[in-house]
């Protein structure tokens, strides 16, 4: 079976996850193309890469000339069909809604090579969902990265639709170890993945527990970065997401389900609305760009994170 080599990716979306795979592209030694129909988040995507280029070249003693030589693997796009010339891969990552991504990938399906493979980086929209929007969806499969600019984060997982033909998931495995990545497969289509379903049931847990007031955030992130020796706990992973695409991943789980049970919190839908999106707004569930969770002593309830719980149940009683 010929499988094919990936070495030009182009990526349809600047906004949280397309820089963050097109910069894991350029220092992996592949080209990457960059587009987004508003010119000012490809702006601010290419400022943040521009940035992660720069912790890149400090932490390994790279020359300015081997830092330009990376560089200049990404190529920024002012058109879909600037973008799409000559990829082998392109990935789709505008925002978590079917509309959206079925008009993305008719205009892909347009301008793309007879030969070049199609993904959607859905984290919860199975490919079957969209494969109308190609007149041939044996190119078509799911991927989905998490922060693949970080050298350390090395998962990514792949899932098959029906529809995916042998020579695309094999040639998205490829891709993957070409990256330095691991790719996780789950071989028959499911929404949400198979690690990524594990990851909503967490999610979709934490935010009913902290929505109805049986706990707050930081108290739920204390206790997962104490018992798992993480980082950072799941709220503060859904602001690393970002709490808009969190809603929008919800809330596909809820029209499929039609189940109360799968709304989206309130408490998602205040923190939005007050422009409180995480990471990217500057604040969510955490500051940025130095969250509390971050430093030892909020961890261990120490100095100014000292337990507030008298005052806590002196608000609830009124």
């Amino acid at each position: 079976m010929d499988i094919p080599q990936i070495k030009r990716v182009a990526l349809v979306g600047a906004g949280n996850q397309g820089p963050k795979i097109g910069f894991r592209c350029m220092v992996s030694g592949l080209q990457a193309s960059l587009y987004d129909i508003r010119g000012e988040a490809l702006d601010k995507a290419l400022a943040a890469m521009e940035t992660w280029l720069a912790e890149y070249q400090a932490q390994k003693g790279l020359s300015p000339e081997e830092t330009e030589q990376i560089r200049s693997r990404l190529k920024r796009s002012e058109s879909l069909e600037d973008c799409l010339k000559d990829a082998d891969l392109i990935i789709e990552a505008v925002p978590e809604k079917v509309g959206i991504k079925l008009q993305a990938l008719k205009e892909i399906d347009r301008a793309a090579g007879p030969d070049a493979l199609i993904a959607t980086n859905s984290s919860s929209l199975p490919s079957s969902l969209l494969k109308d929007a190609l007149k041939n969806p044996g190119r078509l499969f799911n991927i989905n990265f998490s922060n693949p600019q970080h050298e350390h984060d090395l998962l990514v997982e792949l899932m098959r639709g029906e529809h995916t033909e042998d020579r695309t998931l094999l040639a998205g495995e490829k891709f993957v170890l070409s990256l330095g990545m691991v790719p996780i497969v789950t071989l028959k289509e499911i929404m949400g993945f198979s690690f990524n379903r594990t990851w909503r049931a967490i999610k979709k847990e934490v935010l009913h527990l902290a929505d109805q007031g049986y706990i707050q955030p930081h108290d739920m992130d204390r206790a997962w970065m104490m018992d798992f020796g993480t980082t950072f706990g799941p709220f503060g992973l859904m602001d690393i997401v970002g709490l808009d695409t969190i809603r929008d991943i919800e809330n596909q789980y809820y029209r499929a389900s039609g189940d109360e049970a799968d709304k989206p919190p309130a408490m998602l839908d205040e923190k939005i609305e007050a422009g409180d999106l995480g990471v990217k707004s500057g604040r969510g569930f955490y500051s940025y760009p130095d969250p509390e969770y971050k430093n030892e002593a909020w961890l261990r309830k120490q100095g100014p994170w000292k337990s507030d719980l008298a005052a806590r149940l002196n608000r609830e009683e009124k």
